[in-house]
């Protein structure tokens, strides 16, 4: 287990997986996209936590869409979950009864050029009442437009910016204020694509949701 008072707030690795073909997939399933904004194009592919966890539809939207998430993503779940069962030191494992792991999808815009998301700690766990044992975070960059992708966060005081490359897993454990970062470069027709998850202690198991 990280000893994260002794460690960097974020942790990064690179997968061996075929982003191309994740995307694809996630753009095959665009009838399953969740609109979250009325000023730009942001949706996420099905619920989650901090957006939907106190609504009736997280409950009932993922009956229907965790089998497909893990019929079209269950090869890129389990090298995740084989990547922080590595890093972690123990056995990882998916919830089926709550959302599993999906995507936030950003097609470029000028907007984004001069917003970027709300400052924030993550915690899905409490909004779900899953208790407070363990909670990590992680983002796995799919694809990234040509003015780049990242995080800003707060560290000593001072605004910082991590930025994402593709293929790359980023695990912190939500404490650390941040936002998803705005837009360097605008390019027509480009997209911003990650996958996105938490990690929580449950009867002494690390869970994986979202």
């Amino acid at each position: 287990m990280y000893n994260w008072g002794l460690m960097p707030p974020f942790i990064s690795h690179k997968l061996n997986i075929n982003t191309e073909e994740i995307a694809d997939k996630v753009f095959r399933l665009q009838k399953y996209w969740v609109s979250r904004s009325d000023e730009f194009s942001f949706h996420t592919l099905g619920r989650n936590a901090y957006l939907d966890g106190r609504t009736p539809e997280y409950k009932q939207d993922i009956k229907i869409l965790n089998p497909i998430l893990r019929k079209e993503f269950g090869d890129t779940y389990d090298i995740i979950i084989d990547h922080l069962s590595d890093q972690f030191k123990e056995p990882i494992k998916l919830n089926y009864s709550l959302a599993h792991p999906s995507f936030h999808i950003f097609a470029s815009s000028p907007f984004l050029l001069t917003h970027a998301g709300l400052w924030h700690k993550d915690y899905p766990h409490i909004t779900l009442d899953l208790g407070n044992i363990d909670p990590y975070a992680f983002t796995l960059a799919i694809k990234l437009p040509t003015g780049g992708g990242g995080m800003d966060y707060v560290e000593d005081g001072l605004e910082k910016y991590l930025p994402y490359e593709e293929k790359e897993i980023i695990c912190h454990d939500g404490a650390v204020l941040h936002r998803i970062a705005g837009l360097k470069e605008y390019v027509k027709g480009e997209y911003r694509i990650t996958l996105q998850g938490h990690l929580i202690r449950i009867d002494g198991i690390l869970n994986m949701f979202w």
